[in-house]
């Protein structure tokens, strides 16, 4: 089977799997988009998230994840819906239930095990088909700049809210990626999607805490930070602060829900739904 075939076949597969999108692009050093990923790592925008701040050259070129590296294949898996983030009921260790605001991401199972275990299945079909073919998947698992490399494979654009969002899928999708050696030089993407946020600036409007400006956040001030990557959160702390967070406890979707894109949201998968209606604090927690 030819380069062309087999790349056809990998999208048909990834749709039978229920991705709703999904694009190939040439593995090579990333050089204006890590000067904007520079800029923002020197001026503060990462906090104390000293984890964006190493393998900076596996940032600006995933070819050192994987020797002789040719492709890297990308992929959207929908979560959520086109509705607002509703409040959610949290059960806390005392037995109390409040309800809060909780980011769609977080409602299901852990997206990392889920989408890896799928892109696996791809992979494995790649390798049955191509002799000693190699490859690796990631999930939000490698220092990769997947919405950069999203925009390179055809499938999107970066909004004002840096956040990728696909004309044909919308703005809640996770990325899946594949770093492999065969060559599927047909059918890269030549042609980068610039943003078609136009003057639309609802996601900076609705930032609780004004983290957001055009293509650029402040980490520091963000909520989904606050409540959960930055050291010492926990869902005690951010239940005592959730009011001054504009009822966020867990993440915050707001420039999310505010973005026009919503509307062509996909359904998202049922591993990525709440279990179960009254959700366990112990669920939110970092994966």
């Amino acid at each position: 089977m030819n380069e062309a075939n087999l790349y056809q076949k990998i999208t048909e597969l990834a749709k039978d799997l229920g991705f709703v999108s999904a694009g190939v692009a040439e593995v090579c050093p990333i050089e204006e988009e890590f000067t904007l990923y520079e800029n923002a790592m020197e001026s503060g925008c990462f906090a104390d998230m000293e984890y964006l701040k190493r393998n900076c050259h596996i940032r600006k070129d995933p070819g050192e994840l994987l020797e002789g590296a040719r492709s890297i294949l990308v992929f959207l898996a929908p979560y959520g819906s086109r509705t607002a983030t509703p409040e959610r009921e949290i059960e806390f260790r005392d037995g109390i239930v409040e309800r809060y605001k909780v980011a769609q991401y977080a409602l299901g199972r852990d997206y990392h095990k889920v989408i890896r275990k799928k892109l696996t299945v791809i992979l494995d079909y790649i390798k049955n088909q191509v002799s000693e073919a190699r490859g690796r998947v990631f999930a939000d698992t490698a220092p990769i700049l997947e919405r950069i490399w999203g925009v390179r494979a055809g499938l999107g654009f970066i909004g004002k809210n840096n956040f990728l969002i696909s004309k044909e899928a919308g703005i809640r999708n996770f990325i899946g990626i594949i770093v492999t050696d065969v060559d599927f030089a047909k059918a890269y993407c030549n042609t980068y999607l610039k943003s078609h946020c136009g003057e639309c600036m609802r996601c900076i409007e609705s930032c609780p805490t004004g983290a957001l400006s055009p293509y650029r956040l402040d980490a520091g001030k963000c909520i989904s930070y606050l409540t959960i990557e930055k050291r010492g959160s926990n869902i005690e702390l951010n239940r005592s602060m959730a009011k001054e967070r504009d009822g966020w406890i867990f993440g915050c979707d707001a420039c999310m829900n505010a973005c026009p894109w919503n509307s062509r949201n996909r359904e998202g998968w049922n591993e990525f739904k709440p279990q179960q209606e009254t959700i366990p604090a112990a669920h939110l927690r970092r994966r």
